[in-house]
């Protein structure tokens, strides 16, 4: 009996009748025809289930991180809390060397392999996991004796001694829950990494300045959740590969193959100098202006860098959901199902982020001043920062892209263009113009490095960095914010006052606007995000 072909119209009729659990989020114009409409539909499904309990969890740690600047920056002053900032920079960069690119390459890989050759995910783990510990107990034992050669900050040496000890916990705990996402679903990497770790930290900061401790014991405090966290992880690793395992897959070798050992280390190892890079230009730029300038000077650009950071929860939590999706999509060549992700997702980011950044400009001086007095001298350095930060979040989760697709080679290239730039500028901007330098050379190497993401994903991938909704959303994000809360600065000044009043009337102005677009938007996805209670 011939097979009956529906006709176009019927087709779409199916389809759209299919969507109707998700209406707002897909326009029947915008799926190509080599994207069903179940696939994107599935896709979105999935970033809503854990969309929901990683936003929460970015929203912890964005609060928590805020309460440890303000704690740290009460009790120990701008001093001590450039001490505590330098020593963490100093040992996110050393951890950043130690993972070696291997969490990035469990997110890459493992989803891959469970699709392709479930029966080696469990030597792949062991081949991601073991290094991780060595190379952690190795740049721990660098970390300490690397201290030595500090001798103008004797605290600051006192504390990275003691914080090498849990370099091995550090790596093991970071790549593994990685490694849990790769398997699949993201509430273990959200509740540990995300809530549980960030929520310690100001907790045992404060018992620490309680017991009389000072800027070593605070920066100690800050690494002491990783060997818990590192228990907990392998027991959770090993429960997600025994619910895993079939009868075939029991009897398969625990090592990795050569071939598959070549796989990950292909990956590993331009992402090792692109995470390192990475965290450089996060964290380099804090231990150079305490180098050429005092922790005084480090403790007040610190804060204001970690203000810029706190804004990023949208983006941080939608980017840990979909850059599995975005590897399985890229490597079966799903080019429009991986554009409508980034164009779905980049709208949210700039609605919701952009906003945020705008006001921090606007209103720097009494953001840093819920720190103390001395920090406020920080206002015009967090501005040039928020507004650098904002320049990044237009492009979207254009770095997730550009890693899962496999080109982990050309990121690397991409940081290390932008760390030359970073130091190049700090070392003579900083004893030029203090912290404007130093937050000039930032946004510079930033956006340098997102630039260059940007063409490379358009040329190489394929994927259409805008579009009229994207320039659109970026649109209404500034001007619903920027007009409002500049005339609100003019008037009442970068006061409390003003700041509230800014908060007020750009949200009068914003919201209206965006729930009569809501629909070119798709924010009925957003809201179907926020009301998902599973997150995995």
């Amino acid at each position: 009996m011939p097979l009956a072909v529906p006709s176009a119209t019927d087709l779409k009729a199916r389809i759209e009748v299919g969507l109707n659990l998700w209406p707002p989020l897909i326009e029947w114009k915008t799926l190509s025809v080599t994207t069903t409409p179940r696939a994107a539909n599935a896709d979105i499904r999935a970033v809503a289930r854990g969309g929901a309990f990683t936003l929460m969890g970015s929203v912890i740690s964005a609060v928590t991180g805020l309460l440890f600047i303000i704690l740290i920056a009460r009790l120990l002053g701008t001093a001590g809390a450039g001490t505590v900032l330098q020593a963490i920079a100093a040992f996110t960069i050393a951890m950043s060397i130690a993972k070696m690119g291997l969490d990035t390459t469990a997110v890459w890989l493992l989803p891959r392999l469970l699709d392709e050759a479930p029966a080696t995910v469990r030597a792949a783990l062991v081949g991601i996991m073991g290094p991780s510990l060595v190379l952690g107990g190795a740049l721990g034992a660098g970390l300490i004796l690397g201290a030595e050669l500090i001798t103008d900050q004797e605290p600051l040496q006192r504390a990275l001694r003691a914080m090498g000890w849990v370099m091995p916990a550090a790596s093991l705990a970071t790549v593994g829950l990685a490694a849990t996402r790769g398997l699949g679903g993201v509430r273990t990497y959200v509740s540990i990494g995300s809530i549980a770790i960030p929520t310690l930290r100001p907790a045992l900061a404060w018992v620490a300045t309680a017991m009389g401790g000072g800027a070593v014991a605070v920066a100690l405090s800050w690494v002491l959740p990783f060997p818990l966290a590192a228990l907990v992880v392998v027991v959770v690793l090993l429960h997600q590969l025994n619910r895993g395992m079939t009868e075939d897959s029991t009897s398969q070798r625990w090592w990795p193959s050569r071939s598959l050992t070549r796989r990950t280390w292909s990956f590993a190892l331009p992402r090792a100098l692109s995470t390192g890079l990475e965290q450089a230009m996060t964290w380099l730029d804090v231990l150079i202006v305490g180098m050429l300038a005092g922790p005084t000077a480090a403790g007040i650009y610190g804060a204001a860098t970690r203000f810029v950071s706190a804004g990023v929860i949208l983006s941080t939590s939608l980017r840990i959901v979909v850059a599995p999706m975005y590897s399985r999509h890229l490597a079966s060549r799903r080019i429009d199902a991986a554009q409508h992700l980034y164009s779905l997702t980049t709208k949210w980011i700039l609605l919701f982020s952009l906003p945020l950044y705008a006001l921090m400009a606007l209103f720097s001086g009494t953001a840093l001043s819920i720190l103390g007095p001395d920090f406020r001298s920080g206002a015009i350095p967090l501005t040039i920062l928020a507004c650098g930060m904002a320049l990044v979040l237009a492009a979207g989760n254009v770095q997730s892209v550009l890693l899962m697709s496999g080109h982990s080679s050309l990121a690397a290239m991409n940081k290390f263009i932008a760390v030359v730039l970073n130091v190049s500028l700090l070392v003579v901007l900083v004893p030029w113009v203090g912290l404007v330098g130093a937050a000039i050379s930032w946004t510079a190497a930033l956006a340098v490095d997102t630039a260059l993401a940007v063409w490379q994903v358009h040329t190489r991938i394929g994927l259409h960095l805008g579009g009229r909704d994207i320039w659109r959303a970026m649109a209404v994000a500034i001007l619903c914010t920027v007009v409002p809360g500049g005339v609100t600065r003019l008037l009442l000044g970068d006061t409390l006052v003003g700041l509230v009043t800014g908060i007020c009337v750009s949200a009068l102005v914003l919201g209206p606007t965006m729930w009569k677009m809501r629909v070119g938007f798709d924010l009925d996805g957003l809201v179907a995000m926020l009301k998902s209670r599973s997150g995995r």
